[in-house]
């Protein structure tokens, strides 16, 4: 598949969802600036756009975290030489994936349902605009869960069965870096989907209740995704450590070997390569390198407080 199928592949379902759903809100009335005449009008209009772009952002994120997490797992594979082994754990993640859809599923509609209960919205007389913000409801809580689950099981997934197997052996825990790449784009994802929030603020007073639980939310979230890679920065660390003192020792005895007068052109060999390889594991950084990456996430989490910070100054 090429560059451009991939594009319409990725981007095509998203992008038409959204434009069909902001479409409908107009047509119904939700979207049009001239029916905003109270609070209440205003939040229609806040979750009529707001709703659908949310949809449509976390849809195309978990198809993007998809195609990465594929991608992180065949490369570490790779580097480990256990090929054989990426069916397999596809097969795990299609499982996971199908459980997490029904779970998304049943908490999605329960959710709707409860709030449409206290609201009063269950009437069969109600206006086609809400209606429709009501179905559209549904799709919303759906992809949050879905995304929240998803961008969580992948880099736990990646530390239980491919980190914690792989990275006792010397060789392989610099490979582990891919579970960190992956960590972190799935962080930049999730603080680029809040940065969308503030449109549910637009016109009318941010509550505090909303900004407390909003935190809370935050927290968690990326409490549950940064901790499986903090482990496994911890483990490469360790090892790291490990295979240092090793190498230290090894070189030690080598120079003991030489100052007793064992001084020959395969001592000088093994001494000259330990000492690469000092020198290459002392070199060797844990964090991600890419500079790509870690200006993203600095100027998304940036960009989150900011976006709140301007939306609460839009609103007085």
């Amino acid at each position: 598949m090429n560059n451009k199928n991939v594009l319409i592949h990725v981007w095509l379902p998203p992008l038409l969802f959204v434009i069909v759903c902001l479409s409908l809100n107009y047509l119904a009335g939700s979207l049009d600036l001239a029916y905003v005449v109270d609070e209440r009008s205003q939040r229609d209009f806040n979750a009529a756009l707001g709703m659908p772009l949310i949809i449509g952002y976390l849809w195309l994120a978990i198809r993007i975290m998809h195609r990465r997490a594929g991608r992180r797992i065949a490369d570490f594979l790779v580097s480990v030489r256990r090929v054989d082994e990426y069916p397999q754990h596809i097969k795990k993640l299609e499982k996971k994936l199908i459980t997490q859809v029904v779970i998304a599923s049943a908490l999605a509609i329960s959710i709707t349902m409860i709030y449409l209960t206290t609201e009063g919205l269950l009437a069969l007389d109600l206006k086609p605009a809400i209606i429709l913000l009501n179905a559209i409801a549904v799709p919303f809580w759906f992809f949050l869960f879905l995304f929240i689950m998803q961008s969580a099981s992948f880099t736990r997934y990646m530390y239980r069965h491919l980190v914690l197997p792989s990275i006792t052996r010397e060789t392989n825990f610099s490979h582990c870096k891919a579970l960190c790449d992956l960590g972190l784009s799935n962080v930049s994802l999730a603080l680029m989907m809040l940065m969308l929030v503030p449109i549910f603020w637009l016109g009318k007073p941010i509550p505090v209740i909303d900004l407390l639980i909003l935190m809370v939310m935050v927290v968690f979230m990326l409490a549950l995704l940064f901790l499986p890679v903090l482990k496994t920065l911890w483990l490469m660390r360790t090892y790291r450590a490990k295979n240092i003192a090793s190498i230290e020792t090894a070189i030690e005895a080598i120079l003991v070997k030489r100052r007793s007068g064992l001084n020959n052109e395969r001592t000088a060999a093994q001494l000259y390569r330990l000492n690469q390889q000092l020198e290459d594991m002392r070199q060797f950084s844990c964090w991600p390198r890419d500079i790509v990456q870690n200006i993203k996430i600095f100027i998304v989490s940036a960009g989150v407080p900011t976006s709140w910070l301007l939306m609460a100054w839009f609103v007085k």
